[in-house]
């Protein structure tokens, strides 16, 4: 399950660039990151597996000056709009890499999709 086009798109909602598992902007003081945590088959029928569910993350970061309440909005909204299951949304406050504080905002997420069906 390919997720990807979806998720680079918050890009283009937000106007804070995203990325798949690590930011590669040194520089960026804000920044989206989304991680495919996990992959497994949700319904099987016909001794075949007919769809698929996946849990990813969705991560926010943000100076700790940054009011990342409109940001996290918009983000729930879209991944709600795009069949994303939100299952919860938390912040919390960590070490930045260049010695200060960011803020960091969690999206745990579910989607399932039907798998594309090969004729034979």
């Amino acid at each position: 399950m390919d997720l990807t086009q979806i998720l680079m798109e918050l890009a283009g909602v937000t106007g804070i660039e995203a990325y798949q598992d690590i930011c590669t902007d040194e520089d960026a003081d804000r920044y989206i990151t989304y991680i495919y945590q996990d992959e497994r088959p949700a319904l099987c029928g016909n001794n075949e597996v007919l769809a698929d569910q996946c849990d990813i993350y969705v991560s926010l970061y943000t100076p700790m000056n940054f009011d990342y309440f409109g940001a996290k909005k918009t983000i729930r909204n879209y991944l709600e709009t795009n069949e994303f299951s939100v299952i919860s949304i938390g912040t919390r406050i960590e070490d930045d890499p260049s010695g200060g504080k960011i803020r960091k905002t969690t999206f745990d997420c579910r989607y399932a999709g039907f798998r594309e069906q090969e004729e034979i």
